[in-house]
């Protein structure tokens, strides 16, 4: 079945047409929930509160060559809707542990840096400066756009990004890494 075929069958809500839609793009769909999220639990949720959109709204995108950009759209808002339900709650932050880079060269430690560990220092900044780097560096997203969202404003935003790069900075920096070309 192609792309296509699968899309026009969710369209007309087809359980088994929405189950490999869903297996086609859930990993996809939680790296952005991960990216806005305090923990794998809270992108779970958030994914899951997506994709129950995505089918509910998804007879109102024309084509299915459209439907990947909608969907990131739908992630990236279900979880500024998370974010906002959260805030009233004041949930803690998670931590990690630092690397212990005392007797590591500069090539060791970039080598043994995940994916997950990068994530985990951006969800370590507080939490308008998280969403605002995520945003804006990862998604693409104007500060207009940023302030429009989370209620803020633009200088706000500027000023978030700003402070996010910051904190990052000094985190690499607690790592002994003093420059960064591979994450750019």
């Amino acid at each position: 079945m192609t792309h296509n075929e699968l899309f026009e069958r969710c369209k007309r809500n087809d359980s088994k047409a929405q189950r490999a839609w869903y297996d086609l793009y859930r990993a996809r769909l939680l790296g952005i929930c991960r990216r806005y999220a305090r923990s794998r639990d809270d992108a779970q949720d958030i994914l899951q509160e997506t994709f129950v959109k995505i089918f509910t709204r998804i007879h109102q995108v024309e084509s299915e060559g459209k439907a990947e950009a909608w969907m990131r759209s739908v992630a990236v808002h279900t979880a500024i809707d998370h974010y906002h339900k959260m805030k009233k709650t004041d949930a803690p932050a998670y931590t990690v542990q630092d690397y212990d880079v005392a007797n590591l060269d500069y090539e060791v430690i970039l080598n043994t840096m995940t994916d997950e560990y990068l994530i985990t220092l951006i969800n370590e900044l507080p939490e308008g400066c998280r969403l605002v780097f995520n945003l804006f560096e990862v998604e693409g997203y104007s500060h207009t756009e940023i302030a429009l969202w989370l209620k803020i404003s633009e200088s706000t935003s500027r000023s978030q990004l700003h402070y996010a790069k910051y904190l990052l900075k000094q985190k690499l920096n607690r790592l002994g890494i003093d420059r960064y070309e591979k994450f750019a």
